[in-house]
């Protein structure tokens, strides 16, 4: 694993669907970010989130208090979010997360950077589609990433066009993280109920 490395965690999102702000949605009596952040307290790396211009920002009840930073260039896409993230850490190499993956795997997270040296980035594939949202990305990519902002671009996937990559097979992803469960996000009501169930079934395998 990089020794100097970062974790960020994107907060931004509108969470249309959910009636607030994905930020502000609570699971299991913590609202995303702060059970995202406390799920990666085990690892070492400064801890960022990045937040919208002007969004309302919940209280996060941690031991250790992430920096907060806003989207460097606002209203641009997930792109801009990681950008600004990996900017701000100002590390060898960041993960990358969006605070609606409520059960990220710290252990998914060190076989990610275990497979960084010689790659740009490592990106995970579900379903044949790539997770931009939960990929560990080098600061090398900086300067790229900022090119394509510069010039219009928001998708995450066009970076991977102009980097070298690394993509990880779901079989890969499977043998450190069972059920795959770190790429469940919630986007919807019902998303959430099955968050909640979830959480509790993970809670009761902790207690056996």
């Amino acid at each position: 694993m990089k020794k100097n490395y970062g974790l960020v965690i994107l907060a931004g999102g509108k969470g249309s669907r959910l009636g607030r702000e994905k930020a502000w949605v609570s699971l299991n009596g913590q609202n995303l970010v702060e059970r995202v952040a406390s799920r990666l307290r085990c690892l070492d790396g400064k801890l960022v989130v990045v937040y919208a211009p002007l969004q309302k920002k919940p209280s996060l009840d941690l031991d250790i208090q992430p920096q907060i930073v806003v989207d460097v260039y606002p209203g641009k896409g997930p792109l801009v979010g990681i950008y600004s993230g990996l900017k701000a850490c100002k590390a060898d190499a960041v993960f990358v997360t969006a605070c609606d993956m409520p059960f990220v795997n710290p252990e998914l997270v060190r076989f990610l950077f275990d497979l960084l040296p010689g790659y740009d980035a490592v990106v995970p594939l579900q379903n044949g589609l790539t997770e931009p949202l939960h990929a560990v990305y080098s600061s090398s990519c900086l300067s790229v990433m900022e090119e394509l902002i510069e010039s219009g671009e928001r998708k995450v996937e066009s970076l991977f066009d102009v980097i070298k990559v690394r993509y990880v097979e779901k079989d890969e992803l499977e043998a450190v993280d069972k059920g795959c469960f770190s790429f469940f996000n919630i986007n919807t009501r019902k998303d959430l109920k099955k968050a909640e169930a979830i959480a509790a079934q993970q809670t009761k395998c902790q207690q056996v």
